[in-house]
């Protein structure tokens, strides 16, 4: 057999798989069984878990709570509040402990609890469980399990988001979702209402230093016109009056609007330091190179925009062209600020990550607003000169106005501010809609019983089918045909004699007692191949096994039989000296007191030795059992004893002990014409099949053909069909032999 031949012969089909199902079939129902049985056990002993849900809607105005300080959203951040963002504050460890001390869920989680199952409290017991304790919790553990309890999802294309608990209280589920949105939008309203609070404080801590200049003012104008006797300004200075009032109530506006944002800025850097976070310092920004230069050139370009705007109309491409690089160079600017401030972000967390915006948002709005300061002064600076060449009276009576004009109008926009600051504060009511609270479920969602059990079954199938292979693979024995013919390579497979029932001796000579039962027939259908497996006529032929209890003796007995009914004259010589079993299997124990042994002993004719059964059929019994049965089987006097039988006998039937319990059958070989193995189905294993060819062939035997012993309907179709047939016929006669 060449090789390609050998890998097909070795490859496992189909029909091998499902022989091997069939097989093993009580294996895989137990597997089923006891799998299913086990993911019913874990189903009704798991604790209920019920879920419960409530659905807000974040608003898709809600607005940074510090863009209202600003005049202008320059740096172009959205004010929609990210979806993600919500999702990930909401289960944030703060809005958990909020959750935890509002519901006194720390004494329930230290308390083992009534509707824990059975399993749930073992695995408590040893610690495996987080469910319930009998000891004290951190803060820390509380927050974990709470948290494992919530999921936070979105609703799809919307800006809905569901906030769902499971417990195994229903009542605590329900709870515990409807505080943590609750808690929540407290989170986010009182974060607006502190932004709002730290500039209606810095608002109020400037009205008095402004209403005390405000009426120094006053005085000063009045006292000034007393002593000099001017009451009012001439053409030039009016004129110059008026620009240099525009400019400084400008720049006065914008440096109260500086200010706010400084303390909004504070307000967010104490927020950070109390989370133990890196601060950003306005220093920080303002001192990098990037920064300064972008922000010198936009001081410059907004000079330049002011010199023209009076001099040409707003649709002039100097105009224009101006305007445009002012919104370029402010573009840049919000980038770096961006890239500075992002520099120092070193956490994940969104909350940390949306304050981080906030500062951006803040920091390049105060580069903006400086920019324009500059900018504002400078063109003020070029009026103030032209004020000086005016008399000394017109000058300082100018000054005087200009100051209690600026005071004023300062003084009006504090109030102003004050005003809508509050009014902006009370009317924060929370960033979120609560739509649907959540009610306590009545029904658990899990355990799904009819989904553990699937997945047992699923499982048990699959697991059954493992184990089945398993066990086949470490089961050694031989069981089907096709791997005995794996093995012995071209040796024919002469013989498949059914299992039969040997527990009572009389049972082993069913070809004499009957000689048409399946078993009698496969014998002569074995005999008949044994005869035409040589070209040359066999005379003596050995019979022997791999190992013990593999049916040798059975099948040499039953051999002999068929021998004898086919009318050619059988001796059985018995040359097992270790463990001799033909004189039992025909009830000649008495009488085989004498046999071989004596012969080559003591010289006793072996016509006083053999016993005589039936016609055509004689035994050579063994005799007593001798120390050395090595010594007797090379002996002269066994192969004249032998070679004189030829002549008497047709067919000689040798009996040896099995091939790997001694080397007797490979001594024998040579007496012989040929052997036949024996193998046994379910009993002899690969390796010792293998072995038993090896030493036969190393003997220089001639190995006829092997008989497989043992063999069932499922594992040989051959037999399969020809038990059919017998079996059919058998039914046949009986039924015309009743009639």
């Amino acid at each position: 057999m060449d090789q390609n031949s050998q890998d097909q012969a070795n490859e496992l089909t189909l029909g091998d798989i499902w022989r091997i199902f069939k097989k093993r079939l009580w294996i895989f129902l137990i597997v089923l069984i006891a799998v299913a049985f086990i993911s019913l056990i874990y189903a009704y002993s798991q604790t209920p878990i019920y879920e419960a849900t409530t659905t807000i809607k974040v608003s898709s105005s809600n607005q940074n709570p510090l863009s209202n300080l600003f005049t202008q959203n320059t740096l172009g951040y959205s004010s929609n509040q990210d979806i993600s963002t919500d999702i990930q504050l909401i289960k944030s460890r703060s809005n958990i402990e909020q959750v935890i001390n509002d519901l006194h869920l720390m004494t329930y989680l230290e308390q083992p609890h009534e509707s824990e199952s059975l399993l749930s409290k073992v695995l408590r017991k040893l610690h495996l469980s987080s469910s319930g304790t009998t000891g004290k919790l951190s803060m820390e553990q509380a927050i974990s399990t709470v948290q494992s309890w919530v999921t936070v999802s979105p609703v799809q294309n919307t800006n809905i988001v569901q906030i769902s608990v499971q417990n195994a209280n229903p009542t605590l589920a329900a709870s515990v979702a409807n505080d943590l949105a609750t808690v929540y939008n407290n989170q986010l309203r009182d974060l607006a209402k502190q932004q709002y609070a730290l500039q209606a404080q810095f608002i109020e801590s400037q009205i008095p230093s402004v209403e005390t200049s405000l009426n120094n003012y006053e005085t000063q104008i009045r006292n000034f016109e007393e002593q000099n006797g001017v009451y009012e300004l001439n053409s030039e200075a009016s004129f110059l009056f008026q620009a240099l009032t525009s400019y400084d109530q400008q720049i006065n506006t914008l440096e109260t609007s500086l200010a706010a944002t400084t303390a909004s800025v504070q307000g967010i850097q104490k927020l950070l330091s109390s989370m133990n976070m890196t601060i950003v310092s306005a220093t920080t920004v303002s001192v990098n190179p990037l920064v300064s230069q972008l922000e010198s050139t936009l001081i410059n370009l907004k000079v330049q925009l002011a010199s023209v705007e009076g001099l040409y109309p707003p649709t002039d491409q100097r105009v224009v062209s101006i305007k445009d690089q002012i919104t370029e160079t402010e573009v840049e600017l919000k980038k770096q600020v961006a890239n500075v401030v992002s520099g120092y972000t070193v956490s994940a967390n969104p909350l940390y990550q949306q304050l981080y915006n906030q500062l951006i948002v803040a920091e390049y709005q105060t580069e903006v607003t400086n920019a324009t300061i500059q900018a504002l002064k400078k063109i003020r600076d070029g009026y103030e000169s032209k004020l000086q060449t005016l008399p000394a009276v017109q000058q300082n009576l100018t000054n005087l106005n200009r100051q209690l004009s600026v005071q004023e109008n300062l003084y009006t926009l504090l109030l102003q501010n004050l005003e809508e600051t509050k009014i902006s504060e009370a009317g924060v009511t929370g960033n979120i809609a609560i739509i649907d609270t959540a009610y306590v479920p009545t029904s658990p969602v899990k355990p799904s019983k009819k989904l553990d059990l699937a997945i047992g079954i699923v499982l048990g199938i699959f697991l059954g089918l493992i184990i089945i292979f398993i066990v086949e693979y470490a089961d050694r024995t031989l069981k089907e045909e096709n791997e005995i013919e794996r093995i012995t390579d071209g040796i024919p497979i002469v013989g498949r004699i059914p299992k039969v029932d040997v527990k009572n001796v009389e049972n082993e000579n069913f070809v004499s007692k009957d000689p048409t039962s399946p078993s009698a027939e496969s014998i002569k259908i074995a005999v008949t191949n044994i005869i035409y497996s040589s070209p040359e006529k066999l005379k003596t032929i050995l019979i022997t096994s791999p190992t013990p209890q593999d049916g040798k003796t059975l099948i040499c007995v039953n051999t002999a039989q068929a021998f004898a009914q086919n009318g050619q004259k059988t001796l059985i010589i018995d040359l097992d000296m270790r463990r001799p079993r033909i004189e039992e299997a025909f009830g000649i124990v008495e009488r085989a007191k004498v046999g071989v042994t004596n012969c080559i002993i003591s010289d006793t004719p072996v016509e006083d030795v053999i016993v005589n059964i039936s016609d055509n059929l004689d035994i050579l019994p063994v005799g007593p059992l001798p120390p050395n049965p090595t010594s007797i089987l090379t002996s002269q006097k066994l192969s004249k004893i032998v070679k004189a039988l030829e002549d008497k006998y047709e067919r000689i039937i040798i009996d040896t002990p099995p091939v790997l319990a001694a080397a007797d059958a490979g001594i024998i070989s040579h007496l012989t014409d040929g052997a036949v193995l024996v193998v046994k189905i379910g009993k002899t294993t690969r390796d010792a099949l293998r072995l038993a060819i090896s030493n036969l062939t190393s003997s220089g035997a001639k190995i006829l053909g092997t008989i497989i012993n043992g063999v069932s309907s499922k594992g040989s179709s051959y037999y399969y069909y020809y038990y059919y047939y017998t079996q059919t016929g058998e039914k046949k006669r009986r039924k015309r032999s009743k009639k």
